[in-house]
């Protein structure tokens, strides 16, 4: 496959994935704003959202690595600082999807759990991480 149409792939994953993880973020800033016990609806809801993130959002993210690496082999990019910074927004935004899926799967089984506060930053710190990533791939500063 060329170039271009492995940048497509990557692009198109990354965008489902940042879109799965904005999900993510604002699912549980709602569902956790402590009102109580949750109906029927909300426990439908977390389930779906489970469901998602599992087969939409975790593949995703899995192609965008792949899509990515591949991307960068082509490139001789490694040994590019630019390429070093996007890779630690990358693997941070890895972690933090980790985060955000294991405490929406916590809250499925536990629904009187509260996540770690620092979950309520979520999806500021995706889109921070994103904007600063397509800022390091667009300019590559360094």
């Amino acid at each position: 496959m060329s170039y271009l149409m492995f940048k497509s792939l990557h692009i198109a994953s990354v965008i489902t994935w940042m879109g799965g993880m904005v999900l993510l973020s604002v699912a549980l800033l709602w569902l956790c704003r402590g009102e109580g016990p949750r109906s029927e609806r909300e426990t439908a809801l977390v389930a779906a959202i489970k469901r998602w993130d599992s087969r939409v959002t975790s593949p995703a993210m899995g192609l965008a690595w792949l899509f990515g690496i591949v991307i960068a082999v082509q490139g001789d990019w490694f040994s590019q600082p630019w390429l070093h910074a996007k890779l630690a927004l990358v693997v941070a935004l890895s972690a933090l999807h980790g985060n955000l899926s294991a405490s929406l799967r916590r809250l499925q089984t536990d629904p009187a759990r509260e996540p770690p506060g620092y979950l309520a930053y979520a999806g500021l710190f995706t889109l921070a991480a994103m904007l600063g990533i397509v800022l390091l791939v667009v300019l590559k500063p360094f």
